[in-house]
C-alpha cells in the first residue's frame, strides 16, 4: 500500500535537499518507486533542482492541477523523471511561476490528485511549504502516513516551531524528528536542541558534497558522502 510522507520544517532548514536524498535512499536502497512533490511557489522547485534544463524538459505541477479531472496520464505527463532512473519522478512549479499563476485547487481536487499519485508510486513525498497554508500542505498534514520533521540548531528554528506548535499537533505520533546541520561551524547547540526537540532521533551531519550539489544545481545526483547517506538511509527505513 502506498504511503504519503511529508517533509516539514522552517525556512532554510535544508528540507528540500535532505528530502531528495531520503527519497533517493527509498528508491536506490529499498527499491521503492517514488513521486516527489514540491508545493513551493516562493522558490519554485524546478528552478532550484533543474536550473540547467531546457523549457521543453520541464513541466509544471500547476498545469497538472488545472485539469478538470486528475488522471494518471495527466500526472505522468507533468512529472519530470529522475535522470537515468525509472519509477522516480518530480512534480513542482517552474521558475517564473508563483502562487498567482494558477487557480487554487479545491479540497476535492487536491485529494483526487494525491490518490492518483499514490496509485502510481509506492512512496509519495510531499515537500511542504514552511507556512503550511497551501492546499497541498493542508491536505498532507491531515492525511500523511509519516512526516519527516526537520529542525536546525538555531533560534530561528525554535521560533518557527513555537509559532506552529498547534499545526504540528496534527502529525503527532507520525513524525520522525531530524536535526539537520546545514553549515560547518565551530559550535552548534545540537545537544540543547535535541533535548528540547523530543522526537529528534536522527542528526544529519554537515555535508560539503551536498552543499556543492545545492550550489551547482545537481541535487538529483548521487552523493559521495557515506556518513550522510547512512543517516538518510536510516530515516528512509523509518518511513517504510
Amino acid at each position: 500500500m502506498s504511503k504519503l510522507t511529508l517533509l516539514c520544517g522552517p525556512p532554510q532548514s535544508g528540507k528540500t535537499a535532505a528530502g531528495i536524498k531520503i527519497a533517493q535512499e527509498i528508491y536506490y536502497h529499498f527499491k521503492g518507486s517514488v513521486i516527489y512533490i514540491s508545493a513551493d511557489t516562493v522558490t519554485p522547485f524546478m528552478g532550484l533542482v533543474f536550473p540547467s534544463a531546457s523549457e521543453k524538459q520541464l513541466y509544471s505541477l500547476g498545469e497538472a492541477l488545472e485539469h478538470t479531472s486528475i488522471t494518471k496520464e495527466n500526472v505522468l505527463r507533468h512529472t519530470v523523471p529522475l535522470p537515468k532512473a525509472d519509477n522516480f519522478g518530480f512534480l513542482g512549479y517552474k521558475a517564473g511561476e508563483n502562487r498567482y499563476t494558477y487557480s487554487r485547487p479545491t479540497k476535492d481536487k487536491t485529494a483526487e490528485f494525491f490518490e492518483v499519485c499514490k496509485s502510481l508510486a509506492d512512496y509519495v513525498f510531499l515537500d511542504c511549504t514552511s507556512s503550511l497554508d497551501d492546499p497541498l500542505s493542508v491536505y498532507g498534514m491531515a492525511a500523511a502516513d509519516k512526516a519527516v520533521q526537520l529542525v536546525t540548531p538555531d533560534i530561528r528554528s525554535a521560533a518557527y516551531y513555537a509559532s506552529f506548535e498547534k499545526t504540528y499537533e496534527q502529525i503527532k505520533g507520525k513524525s520522525i524528528g531530524v536535526i539537520n546541520i546545514t553549515d560547518k561551524d565551530l559550535y552548534l547547540p545540537v545537544g540543547e536542541v535535541k533535548a528540547g526537540f523530543a522526537n529528534a532521533k536522527y542528526i544529519l551531519p554537515y555535508s560539503m558534497y551536498l552543499k556543492q550539489q545545492y550550489i551547482t544545481g545537481e541535487l538529483t545526483h548521487k552523493i559521495p558522502d557515506q556518513k550522510f547517506s547512512a543517516v538518510c538511509r536510516g530515516i528512509a527505513g523509518a518511513v517504510l
